[in-house]
């Protein structure tokens, strides 16, 4: 096997293995994550052409790169996941055509600096397939129209057609995706370099005014986009934002930026790369998967170094020479690094470490493997200790992508397991119902893409572009799209095509804490929970549980999987709704089936529907002893629990002739 990949120059393969190997582990595991979701769902309710209007709001022609893959992928994740692959490979293999069209006498450095590139740890969204499928087709296109570029550049005599390509090819993938704006700041440095090797004797000045005569038909096609972008087609979700604020000067503006750019270099060449050494934090001798993290480690770090030393030495270089590609490779770098920044500085955006911004390190990502492979080169001067060093932050970097696989699988798990939850406690749902919560246990999952999900799951039949059910974070949208908590408050809300129109007074409260189940707010006796937030607390007396219908009225959704459920969270989920309809007897059959199972409430107050379905049928006992065991385990339950007895007595439920003696001495004792 190895003699098959050396013997010949079958370097893409290899470009390919590592990708399956680092982004494929877990294909049979994941699923939809974060935008992915509303372009599915915009796909399953009015169609590919329903996609294409989406993204045209600010982006015309990326939805042209949409047309061909929605209308043959369908909605299976593992099939989007391999042509997140494929389409990853495509962009490192323009990548690579790239660095050896710049570089064609350095090709071995460009490998190893193109396997950095193609597991570079600093963008960890590989999984959210639907996205970065097309994002990776159009740096890929990018990338391709620089290599004709230095073609074009090369060539001794002008070539119109193919300056037209280059010029239609770089504009088209610009105004589809504005992320490699900043690598434009190339095309002159390029036109530089390549004029100083084909006619040394050019003096400065001469160099200089061609580069510049070279560069202009690709410098007004940048201004051509910039105003596109800011006057013609400015996003929804981004506007400069830098540059609007009255009080402070251009100059401290412009001096802001600069210093924000030197930030993002070492951000994304330091930062981002001791990212790789963050499994460890999280690995626990027990896990299997931290076992099997370790075995791949050590197998990928030693297979990595044996290769490297079974490869022939390269034969000796002119030292001038040598030194000349340092020279350019790191001034290329430094100024892709400090460039590429700006547009999204702009924008008040800057790349860090966190999702979802460290989807902007992707600009940044040939620039930041140059840097991390020159200082390997620096370092590892004999062949033995480069072959270490290389090994190591290889392997590393591999393992961490792998270690990034497994934490979108778990996050599939956990949003399946959510709208589990959500699809127990909610048979159906009225329209035009808003689910408001602070913020859940979703990482990779915002209210946007939530909100896609429950349209799938309930909207029965598409009435225009009016969006029925909306799910809004406090953390991000309250005094924005969310006004206010206050009743009568009214919500609209443009969700790309669609709209939704609401108000205040038909909104469902939730809040979720693994592991903890699902919880709806109780008007009554939430305001007294001590696990919601002191922010939304109020609001739970706008809950409104009766929007909740009885009968069932789901979607058949991919999402959802039919298979019986023992859990904890199931009974709770079923009593709760039983409670909420008053079948008392049904709810506490749950509460004796779900407290003889091996789990146990994580909540204290997913005990509450269980109090009250037993003292509604008389079970006083088992109420009061629940409610002993909810107040032992924080006295911060205590309002809480008094306020359910206090609605138990005033509806009667305690199926007794006169007040209970037991029920009067726990209310004496607990309920000041």
């Amino acid at each position: 096997m190895l003699k098959f990949f050396l013997e010949k120059d079958r370097f893409p393969l290899i470009i390919l293995l590592v990708c399956i190997i680092a982004y494929g582990v877990f294909i049979p595991f994941l699923g939809f994550y974060w935008d992915d979701l509303p372009y599915m769902w915009f796909k399953h309710t009015t169609g590919v052409s329903g996609v294409f209007n989406a993204l045209a709001l600010d982006r015309p022609l990326l939805g042209l790169f949409y047309l061909l893959p929605m209308s043959i992928l369908g909605q299976s994740s593992w099939v989007w996941q391999i042509f997140a692959i494929f389409c990853r490979f495509l962009f490192i293999l323009s990548v690579y055509k790239f660095i050896n069209k710049i570089f064609p006498e350095q090709l071995r450095e460009n490998k190893y600096l193109i396997l950095l590139f193609s597991v570079f740890p600093g963008f960890s969204q590989q999984w959210i397939s639907v996205i970065y499928s097309h994002a990776f087709l159009i740096f890929a296109l990018y990338f391709f129209s620089l290599s004709i570029f230095v073609d074009l550049i090369n060539e001794k005599i002008f070539n119109w057609p193919k300056l037209i390509a280059v010029l239609s090819l770089s504009f088209i993938s610009l105004v589809s995706s504005e992320y490699m704006a900043g690598m434009e700041i190339l095309r002159p440095f390029i036109i530089f370099m390549i004029l100083a090797k084909n006619y040394p004797n050019l003096s400065l000045k001469q160099k200089v005014s061609k580069t510049i005569a070279k560069w202009a038909p690709f410098l007004i096609a940048v201004f051509v986009f910039i105003y596109y972008r800011i006057f013609i087609a400015s996003s929804v979700l981004y506007k400069v934002g830098n540059f609007d604020n009255p009080t402070t000067s251009p100059l401290i503006q412009i001096l802001h930026l600069l210093q924000v750019q030197f930030e993002n270099i070492f951000t994304a060449t330091i930062i981002a790369w001791v990212q790789i050494f963050r499994p460890f934090k999280s690995l626990q001798i027990s896990s299997i998967f931290s076992k099997l993290y370790v075995v791949f480690l050590t197998l990928t770090f030693a297979i990595t170094v044996l290769i490297i030393m079974k490869i022939k030495p390269s034969l000796p270089q002119n030292s001038d020479k040598k030194r000349q590609w340092i020279s350019e490779l790191l001034l290329g770098s430094l100024l892709t690094l400090f460039f590429v920044g700006i547009p999204f500085g702009v924008a008040n955006l800057k790349p860090q470490i966190h999702f979802p911004n460290d989807r902007i390190f992707i600009p940044f990502m040939l620039g930041s493997s140059a840097i991390i492979y020159l200082i390997i080169r620096l370092i590892g001067k004999t062949r033995l200790k480069f072959a270490l060093l290389f090994g190591l932050i290889f392997s590393l970097s591999i393992s961490y992508q792998v270690f990034l696989g497994n934490t979108y699988r778990t996050e599939w798990e956990n949003f399946e397991q959510f709208f589990k939850q959500i699809s127990w406690r909610i048979p159906s749902l009225a329209e035009n119902t808003i689910l408001v919560t602070d913020q859940l246990p979703l990482q990779f999952y915002s209210d946007n893409s939530l909100t896609a999900a429950f349209n799938w799951v309930y909207l029965k039949s598409p009435d225009g572009f009016n969006l029925p059910y909306m799910i809004n974070y406090t953390q991000s949208r309250l005094g924005k799209s969310l006004p206010s908590l206050a009743p009568g408050t009214k919500i609209t809300h443009n969700y790309r095509t669609f709209h939704f129109s609401g108000t205040t007074d038909q909104l469902i409260l939730l809040y979720h804490t693994p592991p903890g189940c699902v919880h709806l707010a109780d008007p009554e006796i939430d305001l007294f929970n001590p696990l919601l937030s002191k922010e939304i607390r109020p609001a739970a007396a706008l809950s409104r549980l009766d929007l909740i219908g009885k009968n069932k009225k789901q979607n058949s959704v991919f999402f959802l999987k039919s298979e019986p459920e023992q859990s904890w969270c199931y009974y709770y989920q079923k009593a709760s709704l039983a409670v909420q309809n008053e079948n008392f007897e049904e709810a506490a059959e749950l509460g004796d089936i779900a407290f003889g199972l091996n789990d146990y409430p994580n909540d204290a107050s997913e005990r509450m529907p269980f109090i009250e379905a037993y003292a509604a049928i008389g079970r006083i006992d088992k109420a009061l002893a629940l409610s002993t065991q909810t107040i032992q385990i924080s006295n911060l339950y205590n309002p809480m629990v008094c306020r359910l007895w206090e609605r138990i007595n005033q509806r009667s439920l305690i199926i007794q002739s006169g007040p209970d003696a037991k029920v009067q001495e726990f209310i004496q004792t607990n309920c000041p």
